[in-house]
């Protein structure tokens, strides 16, 4: 893949939600005109904060646990489906909870990361489809000769709130696979820095991390510290084509 994926919007969004009644009797009075037009004010303006669609920023969040500091941009959505935006966030909050557990006594510090061309943690893409984000983050354990990088990738179908798979995307999943490391390859050759990199097995694990990027699925390759750790590379959406299950790139990138 040849092509970085950058996205970051930011917007709020609240809820009101507001009641009224009245009583009526014989010689009781009507409601006020000047009730009632805020009542249907109110009304107007729950609905079109309901309608609000989903919008992306990055929210720093940092602490101590144990024996580890973090301080990260964590990827997050306001707006849109309350069951979407609620998995997309918590599958977010729980890829960095993943490196807040101490296996070790050395202290580790979590910052964040950043890889080539200054790709960095996002919301990458927001729609009627789905709601797509990468957590980028950089890992220093006391005493180690050197800091690491790590990413983690969350798609969220905006239909179900379920997690989209790599696996869902290819209506045979080993053929999709093994076309869309065939398309690696062919976007490593292009790139000088990938020269003398390993390209992945057509195997989930190995292409675990993903995104829907505008021109095609963009990959993190595992490569050497001396290219950040994990290169992204977009595989174009013509080349996938033909293995892709009906529907599934509209839902990814509308």
């Amino acid at each position: 893949m040849t092509q970085i994926l950058r996205g970051l919007g930011t917007a709020a969004v609240a809820v009101a939600l507001v009641g009224a009644g009245a009583g009526c009797h014989s010689g009781g009075s009507e409601p006020s005109a000047s009730s009632t037009t805020g009542a249907a004010s109110a009304s107007s303006a729950a609905n079109s904060t309901a309608a609000e669609p989903f919008t992306g920023y990055l929210e720093p969040v940092g602490g101590t646990k144990d024996n580890i500091t973090y301080q990260v941009d964590l990827p997050q959505v306001r707006g849109g489906d309350t069951a979407v935006r609620e998995k997309f966030n918590s599958s977010m909050r729980t890829a960095l909870d993943d490196y807040l557990e101490p296996d070790e006594s050395r202290s580790t510090t979590v910052a964040p990361g950043a890889l080539v061309d200054d790709h960095k943690s996002a919301v990458t893409h927001v729609g009627p489809g789905s709601v797509a984000g990468v957590l980028i983050m950089n890992i220093f354990v006391e005493r180690s000769a050197h800091p690491f990088n790590t990413v983690s990738t969350v798609v969220i179908d905006a239909h179900t709130a379920a997690p989209i798979m790599l696996s869902d995307l290819f209506t045979d999943p080993e053929a999709g696979m093994t076309k869309l490391v065939d398309g690696i390859k062919t976007a490593m050759a292009k790139d000088p820095r990938l020269e003398n990199q390993d390209a992945p097995k057509p195997v989930a694990d190995q292409l675990a991390n993903w995104l829907p990027g505008a021109d095609g699925l963009v990959v993190y390759l595992s490569v050497a510290h001396v290219f950040g750790d994990y290169f992204p590379v977009t595989v174009p959406w013509a080349s996938i084509a033909d293995v892709l299950a009906p529907g599934m790139q509209e839902k990814l990138t509308t």
